[in-house]
């Protein structure tokens, strides 16, 4: 069990799947989880993941699902995006879902090529007006494609940007958007001064924390197979950075949280 003290926490994006493969006992955590009061977003990877995702983690109504297709999609040895896109649009005909994601770009692993990534993302994003769900946006060394994409359409139900890492341009241009930015353990790396900076100068009422679970633990864990229970050293240097409470800091995210839920 984690320290009692912090209570309530929430965990943005975490794969719980993909925490089992790394050999985390993943009903553990999950039961340590709802004993802190934590709540979070369990996040779909793939166009078939969904319903064995439903079926696994229903008897935990603080874990929410997304589903959603990542740039990896693309890659070589992927069924074609119809037939990806068309599972996909089967699975969230059965399973309820608070969001479609992660979706987005990657030029840092150069999956497919970058009209591929497009193609798959945007068709994405017309699901999600379809079933009137946010999207989870995956970003990265994409800041530019999404500077375009952000000033040529509205976001109705808006969404978050998940493990944020990117310019204050885009995070300026994605809150005047209505979306969330939600950081990750690597805000806590030492090198990562620039992106501290900016974490402490944005508005709160826009920010959530994530553990990007099995990836990205937080110092001073880095290098271990992450999961949500983590989630504290997040919490504590975030406030530290913020000038704030521990306490105060959790109240905030979670009714941010709560507010990307009802959109």
């Amino acid at each position: 069990m984690q320290n009692p003290y912090y209570q309530n926490m929430i965990d943005s994006h975490f794969h719980l799947l993909s925490m089992e493969k790394k050999g985390l006992d993943i009903t553990r955590i999950l039961q340590d989880m709802d004993a802190l009061g934590m709540e979070g977003l369990e996040i779909g990877l793939d166009a078939d993941d969904l319903g064995l995702r439903s079926g696994r983690f229903k008897a935990y109504p603080f874990i929410h699902l997304s589903a959603g297709i990542g740039p990896w999609g693309v890659k070589d040895g992927m069924p074609t995006i119809q037939e990806q896109l068309s599972e996909l649009d089967s699975q969230l005909t059965h399973h309820k879902v608070a969001a479609i994601g992660e979706i987005g770009l990657d030029n840092h692993h150069a999956y497919g090529t970058v009209h591929a990534q497009e193609e798959l993302m945007r068709a994405q994003m017309e699901l999600a007006r379809h079933y009137g769900k946010p999207v989870i946006f995956h970003n990265r060394e994409a800041d530019a494609q999404f500077l375009s994409l952000l000033g040529e359409q509205p976001f109705p139900q808006m969404g978050i940007f998940h493990c944020f890492q990117a310019s204050e341009e885009l995070a300026l241009l994605a809150i005047d958007r209505g979306f969330f930015l939600s950081f990750a353990g690597n805000l806590t790396y030492n090198a990562n001064k620039t992106l501290q900076s900016l974490f402490a100068t944005l508005p709160l009422e826009h920010l959530l924390l994530e553990t990007d679970s099995p990836y990205l633990s937080p110092n001073p864990l880095r290098g271990k197979p992450n999961n949500p229970l983590y989630i504290e050293h997040l919490y504590s240097y975030a406030a530290h950075l913020r000038g704030m409470e521990v306490t105060a800091l959790i109240e905030a995210v979670r009714a941010n949280f709560h507010r990307f839920l009802a959109q």
